[in-house]
């Protein structure tokens, strides 16, 4: 009846020995597994990735052909005019003096004049104060 115990002991721990081997074996196919999975959805990922950036190269270039044909066939064309005058379309009736200075000198300006003279002296500050 020795012999019994040692031999229950030596299944058990052959079960056990075998359970264990089994587990590792399927945490190790399982993780492989899952690292196939994560590396083809890598992959799908790199090639949406590459398609877009594809894509906008392509846009990119069409947009670049498109301006410089634009910029060939538009041409922007400036003409200036001279314009004489006759007659001032403001007089000294309508506008008081600071008007009428503020208009000559807005012309002048616009002339590329320098500006004129004002119209008068500064008045004198007064010696009294006010009351």
């Amino acid at each position: 009846m020795a012999g019994l115990p040692s031999l229950a002991l030596a299944s058990a721990l052959a079960a056990c020995l075998t359970g264990i081997g089994g587990y590792a074996y399927g945490v190790h196919v399982g993780t492989a597994q899952e690292q196939a999975a994560q590396k083809a959805r890598d992959d799908a990922r790199e090639t949406l990735r590459q398609q877009a950036q594809g894509h906008i190269d392509t846009s990119a270039q069409a947009h670049q052909a498109r301006e410089y044909a634009r910029q060939t066939t538009v041409r922007d064309i400036y003409h200036e005019s001279e314009k004489i005058i006759d007659r001032p379309v403001y007089g000294a009736a309508c506008i008081d003096a600071d008007g009428v200075r503020l208009l000559d000198r807005a012309a002048a300006t616009a002339n590329g004049q320098r500006e004129p003279d004002p119209a008068g002296p500064a008045a004198q500050p007064s010696a009294a104060p006010a009351r």
